[in-house]
This record gives C-alpha cells, structure tokens and sequence, in this order.
C-alpha cells in the first residue's frame, strides 16, 4: 500500500465514510446524490488500493470488518474537523448565540466543563445554557442543542443516542479505612449510602445479594448532582457514572470501591436540528462534543 497526501483517494473515502455510517450502500447514494453503483465501485477501489476488506458481504447486510471499523473512525473525525475548519473561516457563520440545553446535574458534572474548553476556542459563540428535567419529553423549541437523559419526543429534530451510564459505588478517601478501601460489598454497608431519586442501590445490592435495608444509614438527595456533592464531602457512597466523577476519581477527591457496576434504565441522548437547518455554531459544538466522549460524527 503506497498512500500519500499526494494520492489520498478523498472521493472514495468520503463515500466509504457514508456507507460506513448507513452500513447500506443505498442510503449512502442517497446521501451523496450518486448511484447505488458509483458508491459501490468506489469502495472498491478503496478495498483495492488498501489491499484489505473493509466490509463483510457474505451475510444479508453490510457490516464492518476491524479494518473498516478503524478507517471509518479515522476518516469520521478526519472530515469532522475538515467541515469544523471550513466553518471556522467563514466571517459570518459563528458569531451570535448558540443555545444549550441540559439536566441541572449533567451541566454541573461534565458538560460545563467541556462548554469551558469550547469557548476558549470559538469565542465568538455566545452560549446560552438552559436547564430541562431529566426524561423531558418535550423540548424547547429555541434549543439548538440538548443533552437529554432519556430519549424525548423530538418528531423535527435528530435524536441520537451517546452513551449509557454505568453506575459504581465512589466515596471521599477520608471516609474510608486506614488502607483506603472496602474489601468487598458487604462492607459498604458500614458506611452511610446516598441515594438520589433513581434508586440505583436497590438495584446494585440485589444483584450483590444484598439489601438497603442491612445499611447503617442512608441519606437522600434529589439528583446526582448533589449526591457527587455529598460523597466528595465524605457524607457517604454514592452510586455514579464514571464519566459525571472522571475529573474527581483523577485528582483524587472521589476514589471507586469495588468493580461491581449498574446500568442505567436509560441513555443520554443528543439532540439538534435537521440537517439544511441546523447552525454553523451547533454543528461545530455538536463535532466537538462526539469527540470529548470518543463517540465519532454526531451530525451528518
């Protein structure tokens, strides 16, 4: 394989891109407004030139070999950042109000901080951050981009899913024993659980053998938010996502007990408008955002 910037095969692999994403060759002509054919010959070409598959076709559907799966990411975030930085040079397509919206508790727990990092970038988005309920159903029609937990009712805009949470016992290290942790979660019991409306460790001590009712104590908060809170301040464990407590569990003001996890009843959810509709702005925070959460192109 002799691949430079000088003979890069752009054309097919932007066609590769799409069928990747569609896994159909059909909907990815569609998208490109070229025929069933054209797409199909391209991909072949690109398979040529590579020397290796970058789909299976020995079952009904398209599906991804490893090597296409990887290419796929590669070439995803590659034109991810292309479209950014053709936006990024146009005068008049980013200045203005760009509006957000999110759960109180994903505001404060991830997503403040990724609209921090953003902002250092694309100052001249002005960035309205509104607060909705988790598992709203319906939206704003202002939003231009929301975080929901839980999927809405959102029949005019693009829904699509960004990841699931995993919930794990987290506690402040001046809570714990002298060498720092619980040896099992038997133990935990010993110490005072958080609970927020959810009822996650219900859940969590059945699949352990367990039951809350066996804990010394308990205290209850009205979301995550103030449950990292009340954990950070050594009031307890709490039940939390490894993604709302990675920046605690990194400088060390939450420690994880135990391997054993949850998974939530429901997901976190991207919205923005259509494409033709949506903004310059919302399509470069959208980008950026699949990026942070290692989730690939979230807009098309």
């Amino acid at each position: 394989m002799d691949i430079t910037r000088r003979n890069l095969p752009l054309n097919a692999m932007r066609a590769f891109e799409v069928a990747a994403r569609h896994c159909h060759l059909r909907r990815a002509a569609e998208e490109l407004g070229v025929t069933h054919g054209a797409v199909s010959r391209q991909i072949r070409q690109l398979e040529a030139q590579l020397g290796t598959e970058l789909f299976d076709r020995s079952k009904n559907r398209l599906t991804l070999t490893l090597e296409g799966r990887r290419l796929a990411l590669a070439v995803g975030e590659a034109l991810d950042r292309l479209t950014e930085g053709a936006l990024s040079v146009d005068p008049g397509s980013l200045p203005g109000e760009l509006v957000i919206a999110a759960p109180p508790s994903i505001s404060a727990c991830w997503l403040l901080a990724m609209i921090g990092e953003f902002n250092r970038s694309y100052p001249e988005i002005e960035i309205r951050l509104d607060n909705i309920s988790p598992l709203q159903q319906e939206l704003p029609p202002d939003i231009e981009v929301a975080v929901c937990f839980g999927e809405p009712r959102a029949p005019k805009k693009v829904v699509r899913e960004l990841f699931r949470e995993t919930y794990g016992p987290v506690a402040s290290p001046a809570l714990l024993p002298p060498e720092g942790t619980v040896s099992g979660p038997r133990e935990l019991l010993d110490l005072p659980l958080i609970h927020d409306r959810h009822g996650r460790w219900q859940r969590w001590l059945a699949n352990q053998g367990l039951s809350p009712r066996h804990a010394r104590s308990h205290i209850y908060v009205q979301d995550s938010y103030l449950g990292i809170c009340a954990a950070r301040d050594g009031c307890g464990v709490f039940l939390a996502d490894r993604i709302e407590v990675s920046s605690d569990l990194r400088n060390g003001g939450l420690v994880a007990l135990g391997g054993a996890t949850v998974e939530a009843r429901h997901s976190h959810y991207l919205v923005t408008d259509l494409p033709g509709v949506i903004s310059a702005r919302a399509r470069i925070f959208a980008e950026y955002l699949g990026r942070e959460l290692g989730r690939g192109p979230l807009v098309t």
